[in-house]
């Protein structure tokens, strides 16, 4: 079932990407279709659906067989990454609530995409004074530690032409300035098994992350703790980082399939 439509400022309507979306749940929906039965469903005209059915076949989007057309590989694809992180936030929500409550901080869950982080889960604390984080925001893997993190799974080569075009603009003051500083500070995340930053993004702000493994040993995601420099000692988030974010993680990657074997 489709979900309920949301309204939406006019002015920051895309038309060709309404369309777009209308058409693959039509074919989703009543696939696989003829071009002919798809024009009639969605009440177009023929000219239009073919431009945007030939579109979306020549980007993976739609597979075509017997003049039919369904779902493409890329829009598979694309479900099922929809739906690991659908389940790896919902499974790992009590992680983060026990992370909380241990540490009264912020605590935070990330991905990674592309070069940048992107937080889709995390619990606020009640001080006055936090780190401000938003679900959805972006920044770059390199100044944070949730990013060393998550750069931990790929080997120095990968990482070499992953920021091959990157152009590193230290933060703060303990920022990565180089390729080089940052393959050395991802090599010893991964080597401890966590990655702490001080300053991380700005100065007066500290970060502790480690890795959430899934069923095939891969780094699904992060779970970061980062606290104002002013309250938590970098002493401090060492032992908190040790004693309960570090053993939390690995509880849920055990969740997540990670050191079973079949």
């Amino acid at each position: 079932m489709r979900g309920a439509a949301q309204e939406i400022d006019p002015r920051y309507h895309l038309d060709a990407a309404a369309r777009t979306i209308q058409l693959l749940q039509a074919v989703g929906e009543h696939g696989p279709v003829s071009l002919a039965a798809l024009t009639t469903k969605l009440g177009w005209t023929k000219p239009m659906v073919y431009r945007l059915v030939r579109t979306l076949h020549s980007c993976g989007a739609l597979a075509l067989r017997d003049d039919r057309y369904s779902l493409g590989p890329v829009v598979i694809n694309l479900g099922h990454a929809a739906l690991r992180s659908i389940r790896l936030v919902e499974v790992a929500r009590p992680t983060l609530r026990r992370i909380h409550e241990a540490t009264g901080e912020l605590t935070v869950l990330t991905v990674l995409d592309g070069i940048d982080v992107v937080p889709v889960d995390l619990i606020e604390p009640d001080h006055l004074v936090v780190v401000r984080t938003q679900l959805g925001s972006r920044r770059p893997a390199d100044r944070a530690a949730a990013g060393h993190v998550l750069l931990s799974a790929f080997s120095p080569e990968e990482l070499t032409a992953l920021f091959a075009d990157h152009v590193f603009a230290p933060a703060a003051s303990h920022s990565v300035s180089s390729l080089e500083e940052l393959l050395t500070r991802v090599g010893k995340a991964r080597a401890a098994g966590y990655a702490l930053i001080d300053p991380e993004t700005t100065e007066g702000h500290r970060s502790a992350a480690a890795p959430v493994l899934d069923h095939t040993g891969r780094v699904a995601a992060a779970i970061s703790v980062p606290v104002p420099s002013a309250r938590v000692s970098r002493a401090d988030l060492l032992t908190l980082t040790r004693e309960v974010l570090v053993p939390e993680t690995r509880r849920l990657s055990a969740d997540l399939g990670h050191g079973h074997t079949p």
